[in-house]
């Protein structure tokens, strides 16, 4: 039985397509998961919003003080040892694409616009096939119109298009429009 199928324009073997879930963050899980039928593999989500917090929050706590007694300024290695960053997901998409012979789609989730870009183009450069943009944006207005909501997606997504060539997928969730503005028009 045949059961090849195109997704994003990639050909498929199957339609078996793992989404994005913690199963994803051990290579010898994605390997099982090929040996298992699966033909693409969605990964974990890298979110924007930890990276910049674990920044924020390392460098409170490596500066904190510093300014009391100068010897206190080398106690700590510089901030450019540590890897708080992407670099982790992005090898982690390198060893998955030397591992398993299926495509492996990397997942997003920004929060601004140059977070959006820069690292699609960077898990673009690290091997992964696709890319789904993980986009949970919460309308808290009951009187901005279910439309701009949805323009918001779709600026994002026109963002991310003029900086990768793979092809881009969006995870739309449970709050994709404005439900205040249910049946109203814009």
């Amino acid at each position: 039985m045949d059961l090849t199928t195109d997704y994003l324009g990639m050909n498929l073997r199957t339609p078996l397509i793992v989404a994005a879930s913690p199963l994803s963050e051990k290579i010898d899980d994605i390997k099982r998961m090929e040996d298992a039928g699966a033909s693409a593999i969605v990964l974990y989500s890298l979110f924007e919003e930890q990276i910049t917090h674990d920044r924020f929050e390392l460098d409170f706590y490596l500066t904190h003080g510093t300014e009391s007694f100068a010897e206190a300024l080398t106690y700590f290695p510089e901030p450019a040892e540590f890897n708080i960053g992407p670099e982790g997901y992005l090898s982690h998409i390198r060893r998955a694409k030397e591992t398993v012979n299926i495509p492996i789609i990397a997942s997003l989730n920004g929060t601004s616009s140059g977070g959006w870009t820069r690292y699609a183009r960077e898990m673009q450069q690290a091997g992964a096939d696709a890319l789904e943009l993980n986009i949970y944006y919460i309308p808290t207005d009951l009187d901005l119109p279910g439309s701009a909501v949805e323009q918001t997606y779709l600026d994002i997504l026109e963002m991310v298009k003029s900086q990768v060539t793979i092809p881009v997928s969006v995870k739309l969730s449970p709050y994709f429009s404005n439900m205040g503005q249910y049946g109203e028009t814009a």
